[in-house]
C-alpha cells in the first residue's frame, strides 16, 4: 500500500506517502517508475486531466533506453515509433524542398560503440502513457486534476496541501519526500529557494500543427525535422517536424503576436519550399525557448527533476531525456533510502552528480540553436557545440556516491572511446570473458541491484556477505580478466543499480565501499 490514514487531534483525515511526485511528466513518470521498480510505490499527482497528448518532445537516447530496459520498456517505446521506416531524417536545409546544407545523421558518430540500445522515436505523448502504465504495474497511483497549494517540511517529512481542480477538494498528505516534477511553470523550485542561472529566455516561437501530403519531400523514414534557413522567413528561420499521424506536421515559427492567418500561411508555404502548398491548418500554441539551470536540485525532502530543474531549447532533443535520466538517476536512491538500505545521506549525491550534466546539455543544446537557426550573439556566448558522443557517454560525475580514487574530483568529462572505468564514470560497453567461457556485457545487465565484476572467488564470498549484512541485492559475475573495464590485476569492480562505476579494489575493501556508497 502506498498510503495509510492517520487521523489528526482535529479529526482530520491526512493521507501518507513514502514518495510524493509532483508532476506526471517524464521527469515525475520516470521518477515514479524507478522507484516502483526498486521496491517504493509512489503517489504522483497532476494538474492536467491526463498524461501528454501532443507529441512534444521525441525520440530516446541509448541512455535512455538503457534505463528503460531495466524497467521493461523498451518494445513499448519501440512499438510506438510512428508509421514508416526506422529511420531519422535531421537536417538543415534552405526549405523542406531543399537544398539540404547540412545532414545530422551522416555525421553523427556510431552510438553502438558506447551503448547496446538503440535510440527509441516515440513521442512525449506515448512514452508517458507506457511510462504511467507501467508505474501503476509497480504499484504506484495517478491523480489527475490535483495541484498543490502549499507545503512546508520538517525534518521527518513534508505536508503538502493539494486541492482537486474538479471537485474543489482539499487534503493534506504527509510525504516522506517530495519530488518536484512540476515543469518550468511550476511554483515548487521557487518556494525552495531556487533560482535560475543562465541567459533565460532565448526566443519566443509559435508551433502550428497542420494537414498536408508531403511525403514526396519526407522520404520514408519515421521521424523527420528539417531546420529551415531562409532569409524569406521571420528571422530567417524555422523548423518542419512530422508528428506521430501520417501527414500532420508540426511548422515552428517565431512568434509574433500580429502576424494574420494569411501570413502564417506562408510562412509555412515558405517553410516547405511549395508556394501553391494546399493544407489545413489544425491548431497552434507559442511557446518559449528558455536556457537556465536551477541554482540547487534539493532543499531537504524536496527534489527538483527535469523542467523544474533545467530547461533548455528543443535543438538536439536531450531536454526529455535528461528528464527521464532525472528519475532513472533518483529513484533507487530514494527507494535505498526508503527501504533502510542506505543512510540518507546518500541522497546528497544526488545534485552533485546531476547538476553538471544538466548544465552541459542546456548549455550544448543552446549551441545547437544557435547554429542551426542563425542566431549568432547566443553562439559567440555559449561556444561551439560539444561533441555529440562525448556529451551523451563520456559524463563522469565529479564527485556523489562512489569510492573516488585521488583526491581531486573527478574531470566531468572523458572521451567516451577510451573510457576509464573508474568511480564515478558509466561502466564502459565492453565484453567480458566469464569464468565458463560466456559473454558478460555490464551495461546489458543493469537493473535494480548492484553488480560485482570480479575474477577473485574471494570476492565474490565477501559480496554475498555484503549482500546479507546490509540487506541489498548484489549480483556477482565472474570473468577472466577486468582489464576492458580499466581495473588492475586482482581488482573487483562495483557497479550501482544506474550504471555509475561505485568502486574499483580488492576483495578486503568491498563492505568498506558499500558502507561509503550507501553512507552506512
Amino acid at each position: 500500500m502506498i498510503l495509510k490514514n492517520n487521523r489528526t487531534e482535529d479529526e482530520e483525515m491526512m493521507e501518507e506517502a513514502d514518495v510524493l511526485i509532483v508532476g506526471a511528466g517524464l521527469a515525475g513518470l520516470s521518477c515514479a517508475v524507478f522507484v516502483g521498480l526498486n521496491g517504493v510505490a509512489p503517489l504522483v499527482i497532476e494538474r492536467r486531466g491526463g498524461t501528454s497528448v501532443l507529441p512534444k518532445a521525441r525520440g530516446q537516447n541509448p541512455i535512455t533506453m538503457e534505463a528503460l530496459r531495466t524497467a521493461g520498456l523498451v518494445e513499448a517505446i519501440k512499438a510506438a515509433t510512428p508509421p514508416g521506416r526506422p529511420g531519422i531524417t535531421s537536417v538543415v536545409s534552405r526549405s523542406m524542398a531543399g537544398p539540404i546544407l547540412h545532414d545530422h545523421v551522416v555525421v553523427r558518430p556510431d552510438f553502438t560503440q558506447f551503448s547496446p540500445e538503440t535510440p527509441g522515436m516515440a513521442s512525449q505523448a506515448r512514452a508517458e502513457a507506457a511510462m504511467a502504465d507501467r508505474a501503476r504495474e509497480y504499484g504506484g497511483e495517478i491523480r489527475f486534476h490535483c495541484v498543490v497549494e502549499s507545503f512546508a517540511q520538517d525534518a521527518d517529512g513534508v505536508t503538502v496541501q493539494v486541492r482537486d481542480t474538479e471537485t474543489d477538494e482539499r487534503r493534506a498528505i504527509r510525504a516522506k519526500y517530495v519530488v518536484a516534477a512540476d515543469g518550468i511553470r511550476g511554483e515548487i523550485a521557487a518556494a525552495i529557494g531556487a533560482s535560475r542561472i543562465g541567459h533565460g529566455l532565448l526566443k519566443s516561437v509559435t508551433a502550428v500543427r497542420f494537414l498536408a501530403d508531403l511525403s514526396e519531400l519526407a522520404g520514408d523514414n519515421a521521424m523527420v525535422i528539417h531546420y529551415i534557413q531562409n532569409a524569406e522567413l521571420p528571422d530567417g528561420a524555422g523548423v518542419i517536424v512530422s508528428t506521430d499521424t501520417p501527414g500532420e506536421w508540426v511548422a515552428n515559427m517565431s512568434a509574433d503576436p500580429d502576424r494574420s492567418e494569411v501570413e502564417t500561411e506562408e510562412v509555412i508555404r515558405t517553410l516547405v519550399g511549395i508556394p501553391n502548398l494546399e493544407f489545413e491548418v489544425l491548431d497552434s500554441v507559442s511557446y518559449d525557448y528558455g536556457h537556465w539551470v536551477a541554482d540547487r536540485m534539493r532543499a531537504g525532502r524536496v527534489f527538483l527533476t527535469g523542467d523544474a530543474a533545467h530547461v533548455m531549447p528543443p535543438t538536439g532533443g536531450q531536454g526529455g531525456n535528461t528528464a527521464v535520466q532525472d528519475g532513472f538517476f533518483l529513484g533507487w536512491k530514494l527507494a535505498a533510502v526508503l527501504k533502510g538500505q542506505a543512510g540518507q545521506g546518500l541522497l546528497d549525491s544526488y545534485e552533485p552528480e546531476r547538476m553538471p550534466y544538466a548544465r552541459a546539455v542546456v548549455d550544448w543544446q543552446a549551441a545547437n540553436l544557435a547554429e542551426r537557426r542563425n542566431m549568432d550573439g547566443l553562439g559567440k556566448d555559449i561556444g561551439a557545440p560539444m561533441d555529440h558522443a562525448t556529451l551523451l557517454f563520456g559524463y563522469v560525475c565529479p564527485e556523489g556516491a562512489f569510492v573516488a580514487e585521488g583526491s581531486e574530483p573527478n574531470a566531468p568529462f572523458e572521451n567516451p572511446a577510451q573510457p576509464s572505468g573508474r568511480p564515478g564514470a558509466r561502466v564502459p560497453y565492453v565484453k567480458l570473458e566469464g569464468i565458463n567461457g560466456d559473454s558478460i556485457s555490464p551495461r546489458e545487465l543493469l537493473g535494480p541491484y548492484f553488480s560485482l565484476y570480479t575474477s577473485d572467488e574471494e570476492a565474490i564470498a565477501a559480496a554475498k556477505d555484503c549482500a546479507e549484512a546490509f540487506g541489498i541485492d548484489v549480483r556477482s559475475y565472474h570473468a577472466r580478466s577486468l582489464a576492458p573495464l580499466g581495473a588492475r590485476e586482482g581488482e573487483s569492480v562495483l557497479v550501482r543499480p544506474d550504471g555509475v562505476v561505485a568502486w574499483r579494489g580488492g576483495a578486503a575493501g568491498l563492505k568498506a565501499a558499500l558502507q561509503t556508497v550507501l553512507h552506512r
